[in-house]
This record gives structure tokens, sequence and C-alpha cells, in this order.
């Protein structure tokens, strides 16, 4: 249980920005990058519990976005 408490802190510093609403398809979460902060916090943390439970390697694949840089 002191495991579960730890990482509910870590992730408390990663929150999901209010507001956002986030869309997900073939081609993975969609919106600016520094709003995906918390996504990256979650994923890594469902990648290393998999890999845990499987005993087997597993990634997560950040790809750079293909739309004009939003300045």
């Amino acid at each position: 249980m002191a495991e579960f408490e730890a990482t509910s802190q870590k992730s408390a510093l990663h929150p999901k920005p209010a507001g956002l609403v986030l869309q997900y398809g073939t081609a993975g979460f969609r919106t600016a990058a520094k709003q995906l902060d918390h996504v990256m916090f979650r994923m890594g943390l469902l990648a290393a519990l998999r890999s845990r439970r499987t005993r087997a390697t597993i990634g997560v694949m950040v790809t750079a976005s293909h739309n004009p840089e939003v300045r």
C-alpha cells in the first residue's frame, strides 16, 4: 500500500490541465506537447506495470507531429 501512496503522490505532480479534452486515435494522443506531461507520466507508469507483470520489455512510442509549429 505504501507503493500506491508514493505513486499517487508522484502522479499528483503531473496533473491534467483544467478543461483539456484529449482526442485519441490511431495516431495516439493529439494536442500540443506542452499539454501532454500528464499523459507521458501515466503511459510510462502503465508501461512499467505491464512490463513488470508480463516480465517483458514494453515501450512507449513518441513521434513528431506533422502539424505546423505553434508560435
